[in-house]
């Protein structure tokens, strides 16, 4: 081959390897956009199908059955046990309709109570079987009312609106069972300034009290009274009626016969001097 020769060949090489190249750029310009496409399809496709999988919980904006009045009522019943007293629901957006309460010698007992909060805890240890015994006897009613105001003191976990929830859900689909629960959510408070139990926790809790329900568990794990929580606690706080001498509201509080209890003397005695009837027995 002569030099002209070899220099044509040589030429016509770096022609092709210029062509293979440009059409090697050419085709990565295509399927690197195409795969990174396909990559975020397939993503959102992914997400999408776990999202129909797991749809977010549905929460109720209607409060639960039993607590139209905002809190759930017991009173004796013929055989002298303290029952629940059981209502309609509070529709959305309505305001609690007050249990209406005869002037009939009986210490009307309103407690509201956060069942997240230490206080409270103390205080139902303290004094809620003689209340209970009260009730019983025929001399009193009572009416626990759920209020969250310590969600800021279990690290950001939202534990006080989620506590009382299992409140609102027990009363919605197992009244007779809400005295025990709450008995055993107080009995296993986490303390302040932790995360508090998680939802599987506090169904276990429940379950502990003695109430295996699987609408109340459903209830739970998704919090679905939680806005009802949130719209009685932000009722409950504003109202003037209920704050103490120092201007603000706190749990527990206690009210008897519409008067509000200002810690000045024993709570048992503040509510014994209501009751002008004979118990029953």
């Amino acid at each position: 081959m002569s030099k002209n020769q070899r220099r044509e060949a040589a030429r016509e090489a770096a022609r092709l390897a210029r062509e293979k190249q440009q059409r090697r750029q050419r085709l990565l310009k295509w399927v690197v956009p195409s795969s990174v496409s396909l990559a975020i399809v397939a993503i959102v496709a992914i997400v999408a199908l776990v999202i129909v999988l797991n749809p977010p919980p549905v929460q109720s904006q209607v409060g639960p059955r039993n607590m139209i009045s905002g809190g759930i009522g017991f009173s004796a019943d013929e055989s002298g046990e303290v029952a629940p007293e059981l209502t309609a629901s509070l529709a959305e957006d309505a305001d609690p309709v007050p249990t209406v309460r005869e002037d009939d010698g009986k210490a009307h007992i309103v407690a509201y109570v956060d069942f997240s909060c230490p206080a409270c805890k103390s205080f139902e240890e303290a004094y809620g079987p003689s209340l209970l015994s009260l009730v019983a006897s025929g001399v009193a009613t009572i009416e626990y009312h759920q209020v969250a105001i310590l969600d800021s003191r279990y690290a950001g976990s939202r534990y006080s609106t989620r506590s009382n929830n299992v409140g609102a859900c027990v009363a919605e689909y197992a009244p007779e069972s809400y005295l025990p629960v709450m008995t055993q959510m107080f009995a296993l408070q986490p303390s302040e300034g932790t995360r508090g139990h998680d939802n599987n926790e506090l169904v276990d809790i429940v379950h502990s009290a003695g109430l295996e329900n699987a609408d109340v568990d459903r209830c739970i794990r998704d919090e679905y009274f939680a806005p009802f929580v949130t719209r009685m606690t932000d009722l409950v706080t504003a109202d003037q009626s209920l704050k103490g001498a120092e201007g603000r509201f706190s749990t527990p509080t206690y009210v008897v016969n519409g008067t509000l209890w200002d810690r000045s003397d024993d709570l048992l005695e503040f509510v014994q001097s209501f009751v002008t009837t004979v118990p029953a027995g």
